[in-house]
């Protein structure tokens, strides 16, 4: 696995940490604060990767997706990079 950006591992923390369902664009810019085109390359990067399912219908301007889901390997993601990162124990 590549190493994902900060504005994808945004986006996936925020599935991670949130029910277990399908997020819509607007959802996901409200989550993390990222415009639609920083969410529409993030969910592209994190489709490439395995991380979410992606769900496309006609329109869903000005996003390039209708709705994600994250997967098993998007929590596997996000389980390991929690493992590698140094915590305080204060």
């Amino acid at each position: 696995m590549e190493q994902i950006s900060k504005n994808a591992e945004k986006i996936l923390y925020a599935l991670a940490g949130s029910k277990m369902r399908q997020y819509s664009g607007k959802e996901l810019s409200e989550m993390t604060g990222l415009a639609p085109a920083e969410v529409s390359m993030a969910v592209r990067e994190l489709q490439k990767e395995g991380a979410i399912d992606v769900h496309i219908r006609a329109s869903s301007d000005p996003y390039t997706f209708t709705s994600i889901a994250i997967t098993p390997k998007g929590r596997v993601i996000i389980q390991d990079k929690d493992l590698k990162t140094p915590h305080c124990d204060t």
